[in-house]
């Protein structure tokens, strides 16, 4: 039985088995199932440099070494979001090339480790075209079998944990794979939301209903949206968009739920700091030597009227005429789609890790 159960997971299956006197044993218990996940022989997430050069003006720039936190005192458990991007329906079965999950983990995720225990672990998600089946991609076995990975593995990190405090974070399928979680387990389990420091459901994209005007009913009455930094047990989520862009929005029928990130303790609708790779195909700043560039203070933020999150540049910054190349119309377009969601977190990184650190600190 523990032979075969080695067999299937390391051809990447992730179904649960047994062991001798009927245990459950989860395959998350390998290390090799995780891609971040501290004290493993791997931690992709601890590897990664993640020094940072801000570029303050022109002519002025700014070294800030990233520092891996020692003994934090909250985990975070990150999900990733869509790289199966085979049109075809189904599942990713192989998880031995985890080559396509590092541009998230590295872009969204890895920097928070200098905050908090980071736990990100594999799973079989969705490919993109299991979002065009007939009568919507909840309903298919393909959400389900990516959804039973992410709570298999949430199983696995409470084991771990203790009673310690966590943030969920995903991105787009990692939001819906995250959704889902809070529905099942912590809309009528006060016990883990009171450990939850917040959720951000980055990238939603209408799988998060609220009614407009309102911070809880819809989705969830037991998870409310966060309406200040130190509020706790509550749900971070947006999805991005140029600022007043007329012609690349999906209606989306009803107001999406938007949380503004500078609002929650930060400047009022001035994003802390948009960071960027130097990978992602934008132009790298003269002077720049390390991989990551920030912009403190360069990009606006606010909701607008059918709750997207409207990306813009800050008015009268010195750098905007500099950086015309990467403003955030020009990456849109860079980027192919119909809003900024494949950027959704490189703009508001800065205050999420700010945010994020502020909730942790005010759990009670």
């Amino acid at each position: 039985m523990i032979t075969r159960m080695l067999t299937l997971l390391a051809a990447g299956w992730l179904l649960s088995a047994c062991t001798d006197g009927g245990i459950d044993a989860s395959p998350y218990v390998l290390d090799s199932m995780w891609m971040c996940k501290p004290g493993a022989e791997v931690d992709y997430c601890a590897q990664l440099d993640q020094d940072l050069t801000d570029v303050l003006s022109p002519t002025s720039q700014a070294f800030l070494a990233h520092e891996i936190a020692q003994d934090p005192g909250f985990d975070c458990f990150y999900v990733y979001p869509t790289v199966d991007l085979r049109d075809e329906p189904g599942n990713t079965e192989d998880l031995t090339d985890v080559s396509l999950v590092f541009r998230p983990l590295y872009n969204q995720a890895a920097r928070f480790n200098g905050l908090c225990n980071l736990y990100a672990p594999r799973y079989r998600q969705m490919t993109i075209g299991s979002y065009s089946v007939e009568g919507g991609y909840r309903s298919t076995p393909y959400f389900q079998r990516a959804f039973a990975d992410v709570d298999a593995a949430f199983s696995e990190y409470l084991r771990l944990s203790g009673d310690r405090p966590f943030v969920l974070y995903g991105h787009s399928q990692g939001s819906h794979m995250l959704l889902e979680l809070l529905a099942r387990r912590f809309e009528n389990d006060p016990g883990l939301r009171e450990r939850l420091v917040s959720a951000l459901i980055i990238g939603p994209v209408g799988a998060l209903r609220v009614p407009e005007g309102e911070i809880a009913g819809g989705t969830f009455d037991n998870i409310p949206l966060c309406t200040h930094a130190t509020d706790t047990g509550c749900i971070i989520a947006y999805d991005s968009i140029f600022a007043g862009d007329a012609d690349n929005r999906t209606p989306p029928g009803e107001p999406l739920p938007c949380v503004n990130p500078t609002l929650l303790g930060g400047n009022p609708g001035v994003l802390a700091n948009t960071i960027w790779q130097d990978n992602l195909g934008v132009p790298v700043p003269q002077g720049v030597e390390t991989q990551w560039f920030g912009f403190p203070e360069l990009h606006s933020a606010a909701c607008e009227s059918d709750g997207y999150l409207g990306i813009d540049t800050v008015p009268g910054d010195e750098r905007v005429e500099q950086l015309l190349t990467i403003s955030p119309e020009v990456v849109q377009a860079v980027l192919g789609g119909r809003s900024l969601h494949v950027a959704d977190v490189s703009y508001t990184i800065g205050d999420l890790l700010r945010i994020v650190q502020v909730q942790a600190q005010s759990m009670p």
